[in-house]
């Protein structure tokens, strides 16, 4: 990281179109703020003149959109240095609002359940850097509401609709826009992303793509003849022809827990084979668009535990490389997809608590959502290098204020690492880092990093009434 908050501020939103260079510093002390203090509301970050200023600064925006184009620019510079694949991963998650009863009745419905919850869609792309475990930057975002579908709406209907929902991942794709002269950018999707439209665009673009499979497509006649192993007559859809691929390798998952569900390590096998997909001739916006062939990759579990179920991806590519390598390579490429989205949703909401802003009006808390979307990003960035970079300097992700404050508050061995200090912020927060420990959780460090800001303005206020105190030397 290489800069404070300040520093790191100044780099990502100095020039914020539409803003007067009076709430461009204002701009860059709130987002330093909410750096340094990423717990809690804003009531609790701020002191009441710094509050009252950020309040002024939101309502002074006119489109929320605007306050990430620096930082987005920012992301683009740091594509452009990478000459190994990048992966733009794109996903979408619920903010939910409907605690907020000033706003929730101007907001869309989310959710599946009988009770209609209120708030945002988000749809986020966040790009990575997997050879060198970074992430590079928030390159594109879409906070909406979502329009319900109408009863009894047919198939042919719904595509004949301008706003159907599977469109945000068409329109990401389109912002990411045409890789550099020797690049390769791949987008990574779940299967929101599974529809030939998608595909499509990425191909438009001059990008790739990796997305998780799921719809039984009919396959096109002879779509893969280059296999001879390939039972045409027994398996003319995708997921049938998906399941007669032999092993060529194998490799592990790690299964996370979930619902109860305890955290494991899952051997799998993982094979492939091309086939063609053409488009749905009821879909208006893409039955004219050439077929695609993909390369199908199969990752299952042969021999699952007892009572476990078990697992299964197939994932769709247009990359037409299936050699062991290059399908271990694939599925490296979709696990990012988790530690990225996963992690970046839970900042947002278990860390920055983006769900309790408290705004008046709708286009307020858009605003908000957008500031507080990219200071998720830092954060995430810093987690993520303890991980990468364990061993770099610790002055990478802390200043020297923050250094000070965290030797004298938790004294013991000597911070020289990234992952010395990160830990030990974390330990303010209740981790305990003991060998059985994993890497420390949101909760801790958010807790860890409100107290250090704390102690660092101890720290400031005892200097300053120090030097108050000297003798004037004039």
């Amino acid at each position: 990281m290489g800069q404070d908050a300040v520093e790191w501020a100044e780099a990502e939103f100095r020039g914020t179109p539409g803003l007067e260079n009076r709430l461009q510093s204002r701009l860059v002390h709130t987002v330093a703020a909410l750096a340094t203090r990423p717990q809690g509301t804003l009531p609790h970050r701020f002191d009441w003149a710094e509050l009252k200023g950020a309040y002024r600064l939101i309502h002074a925006v006119a489109q929320p959109e605007s306050l990430q184009e620096v930082h987005r620019q920012r992301t683009r510079e740091r594509m452009a240095a990478v000459h190994t694949p990048l992966l733009v991963i794109h996903d979408t998650t619920q903010l939910d609002f409907s605690s907020h009863s000033a706003v929730a009745d101007q907001l869309g419905p989310i959710g599946d359940s009988a009770e209609c919850a209120r708030g945002f869609l988000q749809h986020n792309s966040l790009v990575v850097d997997p050879d060198g475990s970074q992430l590079l930057g928030l390159l594109h975002q879409q906070t909406f509401l979502r329009t319900p579908r109408p009863k009894g709406e047919t198939r042919a209907a719904r595509y004949q609709r301008s706003n159907r929902e599977s469109l945000i991942w068409t329109r990401g794709i389109e912002a990411v826009g045409r890789s550099g002269a020797g690049q390769s950018w791949i987008h990574v999707g779940d299967r929101g992303a599974d529809f030939f439209g998608a595909m499509a665009t990425a191909r438009t673009w001059g990008t790739h793509f990796l997305f998780r499979l799921v719809h039984n497509r009919k396959l096109l006649d002879g779509s893969s003849r280059d296999d001879p192993s390939f039972d045409e007559e027994a398996a003319t859809h995708l997921l049938q022809a998906a399941r007669q691929v032999k092993a060529v390798t194998t490799a592990t998952v790690e299964v996370a827990s979930r619902g109860g569900r305890p955290a494991r390590t899952a051997i799998v096998s993982l094979g492939a084979v091309r086939l063609t997909i053409r488009a749905t001739r009821a879909d208006p916006l893409w039955r004219n668009e050439p077929s695609i062939t993909l390369s199908v990759v199969r990752i299952w579990e042969e021999n699952p535990p007892p009572d476990v179920e078990p697992l299964e991806w197939i994932l769709g590519t247009d990359l037409a490389d299936i050699s062991a390598e290059d399908l271990c390579r694939y599925q490296s490429w979709y696990e990012w997809r988790w530690r990225t989205m996963e992690e970046y949703h839970k900042v947002l909401k278990t860390g920055c608590r983006i769900e309790d802003l408290r705004f008046a009006t709708r286009e307020r808390l858009q605003t908000a959502i957008a500031l507080i979307s990219v200071v998720a990003v830092r954060i995430l960035q810093i987690r993520w290098t303890r991980e990468s970079c364990p061993n770099a300097p610790a002055s990478a992700v802390a200043t020297a204020e923050e250094l000070e404050a965290i030797r004298a508050a938790r004294p013991g061995k000597p911070i020289v690492t990234v992952k010395q200090f990160v830990d030990r912020v974390a330990g303010l927060g209740g981790y305990l880092g003991r060998k059985c420990d994993g890497p420390p959780g949101w909760q801790s460090l958010w807790r860890g990093y409100q107290r250090l800001a704390d102690i660092v303005l101890g720290f400031q206020l005892a200097k300053r009434s120090h030097l108050a105190e000297q003798p004037n030397s004039g």
